[in-house]
């Protein structure tokens, strides 16, 4: 069976492409069957649309509370019936009850080693700490920021020339390859959530 991934944007896209791209092979074992955003007019959303996929926007500023987002945000996600929902750059924290909605199911990735650098600045935080090495995390999404079960991890080495941004723009490159591997992964072989281990195949 196919795996159903709803993807979830607020950019250009880069790591929805890889998916999309990956799902054009009936092998990768999954499709990308909605993308949403918390915006208009993003190149994430252009890219939806060239592939044939449906979209749907859901910004923050027109709905009364956090919570009433959150739980409309939900409800359109939970109609493709999502196997696994894929943060691709969503610059929102979703909350406990769209949690709730997709437990273990909520997957996102963090530009640096969890639990080190947390926050929207770990490039930066990394190469002003002396770390020699970082990279980038694929884990699920809990109430924190970058704090949940860690699924995949991949390595980046820090360059005495880098700056945060030649440093940013390398571990994107790995951290797309290892979203599209992982993902993948999942959808073909499964995966187990016990506490904070997290079991692949």
């Amino acid at each position: 069976m196919t795996a159903r991934l709803v993807v979830l944007v607020s950019g250009s896209g880069t790591n929805l492409q890889a998916l999309l791209d990956a799902c054009t092979d009936p092998s990768y074992g999954a499709r990308v069957v909605a993308v949403g955003a918390d915006r208009d007019d993003i190149e994430g959303l252009a890219r939806a649309d060239r592939a044939g996929v449906p979209t749907f926007v859901k910004k923050l500023g027109h709905f009364t509370s956090r919570d009433h987002w959150d739980r409309a945000l939900a409800d359109t996600v939970a109609a493709f019936e999502p196997d696994v929902v894929v943060l691709a750059g969503f610059m929102k924290l979703v909350g406990d009850e769209f949690l709730a909605r997709f437990p273990g199911r909520v997957v996102n990735t963090h530009p640096a080693l969890c639990p080190a650098f947390p926050g929207t600045t770990g490039p930066a935080d990394a190469l002003a700490y002396g770390v020699k090495v970082t990279g980038a995390t694929l884990f699920v999404v809990d109430g924190g920021v970058d704090t949940g079960p860690i699924i995949a991890q991949t390595v980046v080495p820090v360059l005495d020339d880098d700056t945060s941004s030649t440093l940013h723009e390398r571990i994107k490159v790995a951290e797309r390859t290892m979203l599209v591997d992982t993902v993948g992964i999942m959808a073909r072989d499964g995966w187990e959530l016990d506490g904070r281990r997290v079991r692949l195949g």
